[in-house]
């Protein structure tokens, strides 16, 4: 593409970005600044159109970007500015002072980037199942219903109730608690579940029994935070007219609400060190392919353990957005490697 081209290009997008209606020869010539006629940028655009950059709506003879177009705006066309002193202070204002509570860091990162961006905003959570078990306790609430309480290296409480087939004294409880952590404190949570199912597929005693209902709860609780995730401003989309009476965005919604599919995509950001940027089909989702998800993972203590970013129509001012995504990532891995209650 030479130089021309790739100059109306990048303005046909900033103008629809800013805009949202499609972009005319005209008012293109007129705003791209060039000395080149209108009838000059028509067969520019005519190329562009056939190249799949850009694509004619069909109620306008204007021209709006494809997702391809978008791609190539992203990584050859704009300059990302620098993530803004102003961008900063207000995040550390919101989440910075929130510290050693990690959860309340997490939420309060969530609601400030969806709200900086008027877009959807979510953090993959970081698993626990790598956190240590520390202890188990077991304490009898009434006849046969106990409180079993999971306790981690973190300083995480999961509680859950079990319900028993007959009544145990509080002697029994604890006796099952003890063995219980003697056999399985100080392990990883994901390596006491593998170690349950093995032991218990050759046991049949009531004590077992007990046994078998803490690994049931341990799996309740690796199950839920397989797909933990906080999502904010949902609704912020609603508002846009590039989905009104979208079926799109129904579908996206769905997708959102039940987070497994989305969880498996920010999954494999996490792997990587650099904001990710998946445009329309990129992501391989069929109810994204009119959105654009910016992500960048954060670190705590220097390791990668969850993702942050935001959602939203391919039609979005990148430039701001993308060093947003990335500065929210290194100030929420700086809060929560300095937060005594840092999810691991």
């Amino acid at each position: 593409m030479d130089a021309r081209a790739r100059h109306l290009l990048k303005s046909l997008i900033e103008q629809h970005i800013s805009s949202g209606q499609p972009v005319g020869s005209r008012q293109l010539a007129r705003e791209a600044g060039l000395a080149i006629s209108p009838a000059t940028v028509r067969n520019v655009i005519a190329d562009l159109e056939e190249e799949g950059y850009v694509i004619s709506p069909h109620t306008s003879a204007g021209r709006i970007p494809t997702s391809s177009g978008y791609r190539f705006f992203v990584d050859s066309l704009i300059h990302v500015t620098p993530f803004s002193g102003t961008a900063k202070r207000v995040l550390l204002q919101r989440i910075g002072a929130r510290v050693p509570d990690a959860e309340e860091v997490l939420h309060a990162a969530t609601e400030a980037l969806s709200e900086m961006t008027r877009m959807v905003g979510f953090i993959r959570v970081p698993r626990r199942a790598t956190q240590i078990l520390r202890h188990v306790d077991f304490i009898s609430l009434r006849e046969r219903e106990v409180l079993a309480i999971f306790v981690t290296d973190k300083g995480e409480v999961e509680n859950r109730l079990v319900r028993l087939h007959e009544s145990l004294s509080a002697a029994a409880l604890t006796q099952a608690a003890n063995r219980f952590n003697a056999s399985y404190g100080g392990r990883p949570l994901q390596e006491v579940i593998a170690l349950l199912d093995d032991d218990l597929r050759q046991s049949r005693a009531e004590m077992d029994q007990i046994l078998r209902n803490a690994m049931e709860l341990g799996k309740e609780m690796l199950a839920a935070d397989q797909e933990r995730m906080l999502i904010e401003g949902e609704l912020q989309l609603l508002d846009l007219p590039d989905f009104a009476g979208s079926e799109r965005l129904r579908e996206l919604l769905s997708v959102v609400r039940q987070k497994r599919e989305l969880v498996m995509l920010l999954d494999q950001s996490v792997r990587g060190s650099d904001v990710r940027i998946y445009i329309g089909g990129e992501s391989g989702l069929a109810p994204l392919s009119e959105f654009t998800l910016i992500s960048a993972p954060y670190h705590i203590d220097g390791d990668p353990v969850g993702v942050i970013g935001v959602l939203g129509p391919m039609r979005m001012p990148y430039q701001e957005i993308i060093p947003l995504v990335d500065g929210a990532a290194r100030l929420l891995g700086q809060a929560l490697s300095h937060s005594e209650l840092s999810p691991s």
